[in-house]
């Protein structure tokens, strides 16, 4: 090709590919990058705390070993050297070693010849050879990793102990836990008692209704300390002895004994002098217990039953109904036999009859 003709193949021929113009950048990518420069030179000229510069001399100490730190210490002319260094210089160490004894025998082996006669053995028996393990010792010392996440038995923090006005506030919430619950054992309780001594009350009117129309002037279930018209005169007296009512319940015995008589005295005052056609009954009873004053045994029957609490009191009754007039006083029947009590009647308790 002549050098006056053009080559189609120069570079003058190809046309070079322009760049695309760059895009202007948004506002929120300026900003971003303003940030990061700010960030950057506040950084370089902050400077750092007490705590983060022995942090950082701490790692730093912790990356390099013993002969790294004295190389360095060397290097800068530093006259103080470290004395663990120094006692293993002492005992022979020298760097770049392993510790332990060196073992020269195979060395000496190896060096010394070998005769020709078992030199010619040795070629007939001689395997192919095989490449022999060595084993190294450790050089360099292990490094001292710490890994700060879980941690084992007694090498976490130690909680803290509680102070006095903690110890105090645990205390009286305990305290304020066990009067709420013996507050609500109490008003259950009660609940109960008073439950129990309501049923009780009707149950020994239904008995007194029975036992009159079966012609018995007293019984001892008709006895109740809440009502002081159904003790007889006499038995209250002997009652009000101290060497009867030292064992009375509390609940039986909760209306004091003036007070009862005051009550009976008022309801004996609010009775007509000379009895009525109607009430022969009634004077006829009384009359009969006055004539005939409460004997030893009766007074101690009496005291047995008042001593009971009013749910034993209350099942004393509704068992004696049951036993003498085939009564069941939850189901509020009174059935022809006992046989028929016990195929339409659910049971003996409350609870039965639910």
């Amino acid at each position: 090709m002549a050098d006056d003709e053009d080559d189609y193949l120069s570079d003058k021929f190809v046309v070079e590919a322009t760049a695309p113009p760059p895009q202007p950048k948004s506002y929120a990518e300026r900003r971003r990058e303003a940030l990061k420069l700010s960030k950057a030179k506040n950084e370089q000229n902050r400077s750092k705390s007490r705590r983060q510069r022995e942090l950082e001399s701490r790692e730093e100490g912790l990356s390099k070993s013993l002969f790294e730190r004295a190389a360095e210490q060397e290097a800068s002319g530093s006259g103080s050297q470290n004395k663990a260094l120094a006692m293993m210089l002492k005992m022979g160490f020298k760097p770049g070693q392993s510790l332990g004894k060196v073992d020269d025998d195979g060395a000496e082996r190896s060096k010394s010849p070998v005769p020709s006669s078992d030199r010619e053995d040795s070629t007939e028996l001689q395997e192919p050879p095989s490449e022999t393990k060595t084993h190294q010792s450790r050089v360099e010392p292990l490094p001292l990793n710490e890994w700060a996440g879980r941690k084992g038995i007694g090498l976490g923090k130690r909680v803290a102990a509680p102070t006095d006005i903690e110890r105090v506030t645990k205390v009286a919430k305990v305290e304020e836990e066990s009067n709420q619950a013996s507050f609500r054992d109490r008003a259950r309780q009660d609940f109960e008692q008073r439950r129990m001594e309501g049923k009780l009350v009707l149950a020994q009117h239904t008995c007194s209704n029975l036992d009159e129309k079966a012609g018995k002037k007293f019984n001892i279930l008709w006895l109740n300390p809440a009502e002081p018209e159904s003790f007889p005169e006499g038995l209250l007296d002997a009652l009000a002895d101290a060497s009867f009512t030292t064992g009375v319940s509390a609940d039986a015995l909760d209306v004091p004994i003036q007070e009862r008589l005051r009550s009976q005295m008022r309801a004996d005052a609010l009775q007509p002098l000379e009895p009525r056609l109607d009430d022969d009954h009634v004077f006829e009873r009384k009359t009969a217990i006055k004539e005939a004053p409460p004997s030893d045994e009766l007074v101690n029957e009496a005291a047995m039953f008042l001593r009971s609490s009013s749910k034993d009191r209350l099942e004393q009754v509704v068992g004696y109904l049951r036993l003498e007039y085939c009564y069941c006083f939850w189901c509020g029947a009174q059935y022809e036999s006992e046989e028929e009590m016990e195929q339409q009647c659910p049971g003996t308790d409350e609870d039965a009859h639910d």
